[in-house]
């Protein structure tokens, strides 16, 4: 899925998903929502319970924001992945979102509530969570685990692929992420265009070839079956051993 924002911040040099930048400022207001809450606990100054309320409400607006781009950006550069941390992530998202809407809305009407402290140290654990299944997803697997019957094909992938290549995304050319793509659908596809890559319009592609004294047909044959069970196992089956 491309949108056209992602297009024009590529000519301006920016090609990094967008989630990343905005999620910051939900995360650092709900840590200052807090903080500016305990201090209203301890001094007892109205103003701070007045400026932790604020800063909440500065959260729940970016997150209005934040949630929608990092929905895109999961489009776009993980081509629609049901990855186990963005499960989390989806989850840990509307919880956040309850919780800080809830804030928001309990302390327009009653400042002095004892509900609103509890409700801003939960954003900030939800909001910790975020941040860690997001380091998960951006840090750790980029070559997913696979039975033992792909590590043949794991090893291709890691060796030759992974740096353009993980998690199925395309680094170079996030519109086209290996995950899913159609030279994945037939063997003799897939040998042809890891022999000779190029775009769609024909043209060559930034892709090196992988001569068969780089990447053996057989070789070829085992990162065929590992590439489809590890990014394209829901919609084909592995080809026969």
């Amino acid at each position: 899925m491309s949108y056209w924002f992602y297009d024009v911040l590529a000519m301006l040099g920016y090609t990094h998903p967008v989630h990343p930048v905005l999620v910051h400022v939900p995360a650092g207001m709900s840590i200052g929502a807090l903080g500016f809450s305990i201090l209203a606990l301890l001094t007892k100054q109205a103003a701070f319970r007045s400026t932790a309320y604020h800063v909440a409400v500065f959260a729940l607006a970016f997150t209005l924001l934040a949630i929608p781009v990092g929905i895109f950006d999961w489009q776009r550069f993980y081509g629609g992945a049901w990855f186990f941390e963005i499960q989390i992530k989806a989850v840990l998202a509307a919880v956040y979102l309850v919780l800080i809407a809830s804030a928001v809305w309990l302390g327009r009407r009653c400042l002095e509530s004892r509900a609103l402290p509890v409700l801003y140290l939960g954003s900030v654990v939800t909001v910790g969570g975020l941040g860690f299944f997001g380091g998960q997803l951006v840090y750790h697997g980029f070559t997913p685990e696979a039975p033992v019957q792909f590590n043949v094909g794991r090893h291709v992938f890691e060796s030759h692929c992974s740096g353009c290549h993980r998690r199925g995304e395309n680094i170079i050319e996030p519109n086209m992420p290996l995950r899913n793509a159609p030279q994945l659908h037939d063997f003799a596809e897939f040998l042809a265009f890891i022999r000779n890559p190029r775009m769609p319009d024909g043209s060559p592609g930034v892709m090196p070839k992988f001569a068969s004294d780089r990447i053996s047909d057989l070789n070829a044959r085992e990162l065929f079956d590992y590439l489809n069970f590890a990014f394209a196992a829901s919609k084909r089956p592995v080809s026969a051993q």
